[in-house]
């Protein structure tokens, strides 16, 4: 079943990156109706901050992730202008799916953790579309107004990378859920983004675009992709934010699997098995999450690679 699951995940990605020209989006966030919308409910808004931040520092309880993620959505409804709120509540989503659910659906089976992964990256994905639109009103009108969609990005600067790269990362993991017209409309401007965040802030999210181009060089070319160039990206990552584990985790999925590396992949996943997590308290919980992909993978490694 994960053999069959990764295949076709791995189908939609070479389809997606072959769709190079595909336009459009759903534009479902309203970043291109009223920005600055009227509050939805009344409430102490410091309070509600104060409980969210509270319930994501224990975050990696699964209870207290969905209770971020109902309180960010809650203060967004109290003061719907504050596009710094729309970003907290787009990590939020992002990871009760990445993690939580994740985890729900691949290792307990549970079919309706799929779904709902994918309302929550598609919620994430909204939110962070939203705060750039109302952070820049530039690259809201030539986006709204359907310009090329790099033109609509030269119109932010360094300040824009939190929001574009939740939008860019929260977009990919939607449209992969979602639908093959999903995946070809979105490719284009994921990539534009994560290209974009790489030249004003190369170690955001613990160089998150290298980690992105990681996985992107071992589809394109098409169909062998470029794997040493892959690996410099992923070992670049690596080599600045080695505490960032997913990094390895998708090293071990995307480039150690198609090149057949057995040795890679296990060196890989028993490195992120063996991280102190203690080393990285503020990402403890995200770590934890990847210790538990790592060893869920490992258990599955004939599955992943042929075996030797």
């Amino acid at each position: 079943m994960l053999q069959v699951t990764r295949h076709i995940s791995r189908t939609l990605v070479i389809v997606a990156l072959l769709g190079a020209g595909a336009c459009g989006s759903s534009r479902q966030s309203g970043i291109c109706g009223d920005v600055s919308p009227a509050p939805t409910e009344s409430g102490d808004i410091a309070q509600v901050e104060k409980d969210a931040a509270d319930a994501w520092d224990g975050r990696a309880d699964l209870a207290k992730a969905r209770a971020a993620v109902d309180l960010y959505d809650k203060a967004i409804r109290i003061d719907p202008a504050r596009s710094d709120l729309r970003i907290k509540g787009a990590r939020a989503h992002y990871f009760l799916a990445d993690d939580h659910l994740w985890f729900d659906k691949n290792v307990k089976g549970d079919d309706k953790a799929g779904d709902e992964m994918a309302s929550h990256y598609k919620a994430a994905a909204n939110l962070a579309e939203m705060s750039l639109g109302q952070k820049y009103p530039g690259f809201r009108s030539k986006y709204c107004a359907r310009q090329p969609f790099q033109t609509a990005l030269e119109q932010l600067d360094k300040d824009s990378v939190p929001a574009m790269y939740w939008y860019a990362a929260s977009l990919s993991r939607y449209a992969l859920m979602t639908s093959l017209v999903e995946v070809l409309n979105q490719t284009d401007r994921i990539k534009a983004m994560m290209d974009l965040i790489q030249r004003l802030q190369p170690d955001y999210w613990y160089f998150a675009a290298d980690r992105y181009l990681g996985a992107f060089y071992t589809k394109i070319p098409f169909p062998t992709g470029d794997l040493p160039l892959s690996s410099k990206h992923f070992d670049y990552a690596i080599a600045n934010a080695p505490q960032y584990l997913a990094t390895k985790v998708i090293y071990a999925e995307m480039n150690a699997t198609k090149a057949g590396n057995r040795e890679l992949f296990k060196r890989l996943l028993e490195e992120v098995v063996a991280f102190d997590v203690s080393k990285a308290p503020e990402i403890a919980p995200e770590n934890e999450a990847e210790q538990k992909k790592a060893k869920y993978y490992l258990e599955h490694i004939d599955d992943m690679v042929d075996a030797e």
